[in-house]
């Protein structure tokens, strides 16, 4: 049954069935090197979310204080005592999931250190650290984090 034209034999058409017992399947180097692959994909992966979720919270902390300026501002310009400047006399809440918010009356010079202080709580990491708002003499808001939080955590505003 040989077809002279198309060169076509019935041994072009037998699937090839002779593979040895040596060649089948995965061997263990080759599976030790793909798991391995994994885990190295999976520490950076968890790392970087854990950068991420850290970066996000500082974020929600900084969008927390910056609700501040705007009453502040509108306080001194009011003339109000000293007594007025805290959470309460500006109409915020003392204490949110993450801040335990403090409020510093405006100095005479003009530079007020920690106008609007956050203390951080809730967040295991960082307890205890703070991120404040500080006013300088122009009347601008400067973001300032404590030493113990990485800048890699810090918003934008903040670094």
């Amino acid at each position: 049954m040989y077809d002279i034209k198309n060169d076509i034999s019935p041994r072009h058409f037998l699937p090839r069935l002779s593979l040895s017992n040596n060649e089948v399947g995965y061997t263990l180097i080759e599976i030790m090197i793909v798991v391995l692959i994994i885990g190295i994909v999976s520490a950076i992966a968890i790392t970087s979310y854990q950068t991420q979720v850290r970066r996000t919270q500082l974020t929600a902390i900084y969008q927390e204080i910056n609700l501040f300026p705007l009453p502040y501002q509108i306080m001194i310009d009011g003339g109000e005592g000293v007594t007025g400047f805290s959470p309460s006399g500006l109409n915020i809440p003392t204490q949110t999931d993450y801040c335990q918010f403090s409020v510093t009356a405006p100095a005479v010079n003009g530079v007020t250190t920690d106008a609007v202080k956050c203390t951080i709580q809730n967040l295991a990491y960082i307890q205890g650290q703070s991120l404040s708002l500080d006013r300088t003499a122009d009347g601008s808001w400067e973001c300032r984090a404590s030493v113990g939080i990485s800048t890699a955590y810090l918003p934008n505003g903040c670094r």
